[in-house]
């Protein structure tokens, strides 16, 4: 069974109030619940409250800009006290700084982060910010399932085949939308036709929303290069308009409802008809490579119950 990871947003709300919500988004988009303290817009008076969230979470990130957060009853803020309690409780944690040199109570804090060698993070914005703990997503996972083996003694080999199932789960999804587009090229022309837009375009706008994300680093990376082929094919939009009257529905897997129309080249065309057929072979050359990696997976997922 595959748990879902417990991650603590650590931060002051006003001026993290649109960043926190994106963040939140982003986690539960991958299959993790963020937590987060004065959610409804009203900090608990009992510490407590916090407190029991914070013990239990899998996983903690400290945000901390300007304003340094409130002081608690112990004479700290709580940003400072939520981090003694992670300290105390080894649970895994990441920090991300945007301070002024002038703010006292943050040197205070940082000086406590460098002298417990907790990893942390400058970002400039909240976009940087963002991109940073997206980019951390492996990381973070990798370091909940070590501490998940540390505490349950459960065998390296059962967390890296949990990893490899989910990783398997989602790379199967893009292989039956090329599946399907490779069976329903029997009935359509690559160029002359909307067929390759029509199926990758929907996994290349996932893919820009930030939703594809993977364990395994490699898959990502085939993935990437696969996606980069198909954006060489952008112009043929441009270059190609449909063909009234020549619309069809088809239904498949995972996509549901594709709407595929036939297609004539305008006069000027910016790629000829042989370099968008270099694309499209590129593209499936890559997608094989793709195909054959996931399947190799397969013997490692089927032993989990």
């Amino acid at each position: 069974m595959i748990f879902k990871p417990r991650i603590f947003i650590s931060s002051t709300l006003s001026e993290n109030l649109s960043i926190r919500s994106k963040i939140e988004k982003f986690f539960s988009e991958i299959g993790a619940e963020a937590m987060l303290y004065e959610k409804n817009l009203t900090p608990s008076v009992n510490a407590m409250t916090y407190r029991k969230d914070i013990l239990d979470a899998d996983f903690i990130i400290f945000i901390v800009k300007k304003q340094y957060g409130k002081r608690t009853e112990s004479g700290i803020s709580g940003t400072h006290e939520e981090l003694k309690i992670a300290l105390e409780t080894n649970i895994p944690k990441h920090v991300y700084i945007k301070l002024n040199d002038s703010d006292s109570d943050a040197k205070e804090l940082i000086e406590e982060i460098d002298n417990n060698q907790i990893s942390y993070y400058y970002f400039k914005d909240d976009n940087d910010l963002f991109k940073r703990i997206k980019g951390t997503t492996f990381t973070i996972a990798k370091e909940i399932m070590l501490k998940k083996v540390e505490d349950s003694q459960l065998p390296k080999t059962s967390v890296r085949k949990i990893c490899v199932k989910y990783d398997y789960e989602k790379a199967i999804e893009i292989i039956k939308v090329i599946e399907s587009m490779k069976k329903i090229s029997m009935f359509f022309d690559w160029v002359d036709s909307t067929l390759f837009n029509s199926f990758i375009g929907p996994i290349h706008e996932y893919g820009d929303s930030e939703k594809w994300i993977f364990n395994d680093r490699k898959i990502e990376d085939i993935l990437d290069e696969m996606l980069s082929i198909y954006e060489k094919y952008g112009d043929h939009s441009i270059d190609y308009t449909s063909i009234p009257n020549s619309f069809r529905t088809i239904k498949v897997p995972v996509l549901g409802e594709v709407v595929i129309s036939n297609c004539s080249v305008d006069r000027n065309p910016k790629l000829s008809r042989d370099q968008y057929v270099d694309i499209i072979k590129s593209f499936l050359e890559k997608y094989d490579e793709f195909r054959q990696y996931i399947g190799g997976m397969k013997l490692l997922t089927d032993s989990i119950v």
